[in-house]
């Protein structure tokens, strides 16, 4: 998929419709809908514990961690280098683009049965104090979205490996619904930040030219 492609600016004009339904509140009865099912599924110690690993692993702490030692590493610097460039372009516009759609996050508050460690607390979609109460798109979902294209071009361009990049996409779909589970967003704040992260990471792939591999003059050095 490049940005010129008819599947990249249909990405865009579904992004923009979606996010248009959602500051209109078209979407409000199915989100409530699906919020309300896995506010009743919580309560099971086990299921807790999974949700809250699987949600913490996608932190931006963790994200920056990953981007940082794939930078590091010779082999997959190129990938380190555009994945922590798309978690600065991500997290910047999603920070201003909350406000504009001004979709407010789930009201209930999910109390895990699972007993937290003191002081760990469950991380918010957004930094900023202005976004942290906004739930669209999903931050959460972009950053790992963008993780995964890249982790799956490096694989199909480099290793000539498709399974194991389409395999990949388990994560933010796990991701997705441990946002749900916990209840941090809504169902079309995790489609809108898995669409929002494939436009932003795929323009960035593109731009920066992953599938030609690694420049010796400029990450291999």
């Amino acid at each position: 998929m490049i940005p010129k492609s008819k599947r990249f600016v249909s990405l865009i004009v579904i992004f923009i419709i979606l996010s248009f339904l959602v500051t209109v509140k078209a979407t409000n009865n199915i989100d409530n809908l699906i919020s309300d099912f896995f506010f009743h599924l919580g309560g099971n110690p086990t299921m807790d514990m999974f949700m809250i690993i699987v949600s913490s692993i996608g932190d931006l702490f963790t994200m920056l961690i990953i981007g940082m030692i794939l930078t590091i590493l010779k082999r997959t610097r190129k990938i380190g280098l555009i994945f922590l460039i798309s978690i600065v372009v991500l997290s910047i516009s999603i920070m201003y683009l909350k406000p504009l759609i001004n979709r407010t996050s789930p009201l209930e508050q999910y109390i895990p049965q699972y007993q937290v460690p003191a002081n760990y607390t469950i991380e918010k979609d957004s930094m900023m104090p202005f976004a942290q109460d906004l739930s669209f798109p999903s931050n959460h979902v972009a950053r790992n979205t963008a993780f995964i294209i890249i982790i799956g071009y490096w694989f199909y361009f480099v290793k000539n490996n498709t399974w194991l990049g389409k395999l990949l996409w388990t994560f933010p779909i796990l991701i997705g619904l441990s946002r749900l589970y916990l209840l941090y967003n809504y169902f079309f704040d995790i489609l809108g930040g898995v669409l929002y992260g494939m436009i932003i990471t795929v323009a960035l792939v593109n731009i920066l030219k992953l599938k030609e591999g690694f420049s010796t003059n400029k990450f291999n050095t």
